[in-house]
């Protein structure tokens, strides 16, 4: 836990509890998705179950539609909720993701908004309206651009909406060394080997903040894109490792240039790119 993940948890179920909507946006790879099933999984109250959508380009208005109704029960004539004394709350993963039709809207979201706006939406085979209740949103979504789009001010207005920063450097090499020094600790390496912690971690926040610095994307090079993903895979790659595979700190250093140079390197185009990363 840092401050952070106890922060968006805690705001989590305070709206929730009390039926407000609540939309996250931020850069891919800060943990929207991943605060938020956790907490909807294991921190709410008995009452509350949880559905989780993930939108896509290609998701369509029906899909959602059905995805919901399917999960509501039957409460009276005309009106859906879920099983008696529950509520259900629905967390739409990458909400701005499907892709605009003809005249600028996104159906997905349109059906969602009629849901807001009209507290239901019509039973498409009977053409009768369908009231639902106890039923509530979380979203989160990355900004747009690069296949997201923009959503409509008429849905987005019903949500509070919470901005997930990028970890700040303190935060990042606190997650790292713990995993590292746990899985250096829990297999039992040689007890110098767990000094180096500090400095593979040091080592790949700094390339990790070089590359992001000075591997822009461009046109020609639209795939440098790096986020916390690509810092997480080195450390994961050092965590595969058992203790007979590495007899001293020279094949830990080792290690780390092979797994940065497969993260970060392999994704350089460019041959200037490159030798300035060997550099």
């Amino acid at each position: 836990p840092t401050v952070d993940t106890c922060r968006y948890a805690y705001m989590i179920e305070l709206l929730q509890t009390h039926n407000f909507p609540v939309l996250f946006v931020g850069p891919t790879g800060t943990g929207k998705s991943a605060y938020t099933a956790k907490k909807l999984a294991n921190g709410m109250p008995e009452e509350y179950d949880t559905l989780t959508i993930a939108f896509s380009a290609q998701t369509s208005a029906n899909q959602t539609q059905d995805i919901i109704d399917g999960k509501l029960d039957k409460r009276r004539k005309g009106i859906f909720g879920p099983p008696m004394g529950k509520k259900c709350v629905i967390f739409v993963d990458d909400l701005n993701m499907p892709m605009r039709e003809e005249y600028g809207a996104q159906p997905p979201i349109e059906i969602l908004r009629q849901y807001m706006d009209h507290d239901g939406w019509y039973d498409r085979k009977e053409t009768t309206f369908r009231k639902l209740v106890d039923i509530q949103f979380v979203a989160a979504m990355g900004p747009p651009g690069g296949g997201r789009s923009v959503i409509t001010e008429r849905y987005s207005r019903h949500f509070n909406h919470i901005s997930v920063t990028d970890f700040e450097d303190e935060t990042m090499v606190r997650i790292f060394s713990t995993i590292q020094d746990w899985h250096f600790t829990s297999k039992a390496f040689p007890s110098d080997l767990t000094k180096l912690t500090p400095k593979i971690v040091q080592a790949t926040l700094s390339i990790y903040q070089a590359v992001i610095k000075e591997m822009l994307p461009t046109p020609s090079k639209s795939h440098y894109l790096f986020n916390l993903r690509d810092f997480a895979r080195v450390i994961q790659g050092i965590c595969l490792t058992q203790p007979e595979q590495i007899p001293d700190d020279n094949t830990v250093v080792r290690l780390w240039v092979h797994e940065v140079y497969r993260v970060f390197y392999d994704r350089l185009t460019d041959e200037a790119d490159r030798n300035w990363f060997y550099e």
